[in-house]
């Protein structure tokens, strides 16, 4: 027996949001200026990653480690519950309130599924009543060591975050939401799939497609 109606799971950077968390997060704890020296300092890394010739996970190590290695991670979490608070709900498409309530008011579980991180999409994710699943940051004696922890939420590995849990809950349904082919991964792995940014001219077509289904 179905232990609820139904799930959705969402992507965030680019399907929810207008840009991307991560370097918006690092624009609002340290600024504009400092992100532009950053993206400088490993601009042939940067280059490589664009040319797919140099690993997600490696460049976000690098990005991740210039900004927050052996910062506290208590600090950088208070910064990203400020950022999920104030800055955050400005770059979310105008519209996702509309698909999530819908699936609120039918008692679906609602999943983030995103290769960002909860110290900075946690307190938002919280705040919407979402669950979330992301990437997780390494942190010895309460600080940040800049490595990832396990693996990046990135492509097939979201697949298998989600599979267990779509096969332990056994869903009578399931909805997926994503904007990239590197979301094609978990999409499949849903009845009803999306891809496509959440806003308002793609959130019309989509309600009318659920609303008849």
């Amino acid at each position: 027996m179905p232990t609820s109606k139904g799930t959705a799971v969402f992507d965030f950077d680019g399907t929810i949001t207008s840009k991307d968390t991560f370097l918006e997060f690092i624009k609002f704890s340290y600024g504009r200026f400092s992100l532009y020296k950053c993206m400088f300092f490993h601009l042939p890394f940067t280059l490589l990653y664009f040319m797919k010739l140099y690993p997600n996970y490696k460049l976000k190590e690098l990005y991740f480690s210039f900004f927050f290695k052996g910062k506290p991670y208590i600090d950088i979490k208070k910064k990203g519950d400020l950022f999920g608070e104030n800055l955050l709900p400005s770059l979310i498409f105008s519209s996702v309130s509309d698909v999530l309530n819908w699936h609120k008011e039918r008692g679906h579980d609602i999943y983030i599924l995103s290769a960002s991180s909860d110290i900075w999409l946690g307190r938002w994710c919280e705040m919407n009543g979402c669950k979330f699943i992301g990437t997780e940051f390494e942190s010895k004696d309460g600080l940040f060591t800049g490595k990832i922890s396990g693996n990046n939420c990135y492509g097939k590995e979201k697949a298998e975050r989600i599979k267990p849990i779509l096969t332990e809950n056994q869903y009578a349904i399931s909805y997926g939401y994503g904007d990239s082919t590197s979301d094609k991964y978990f999409l499949n792995l849903m009845d009803k799939q999306f891809l496509m940014p959440l806003n308002r001219e793609n959130v019309s077509k989509i309600l009318k497609e659920i609303e008849i289904n």
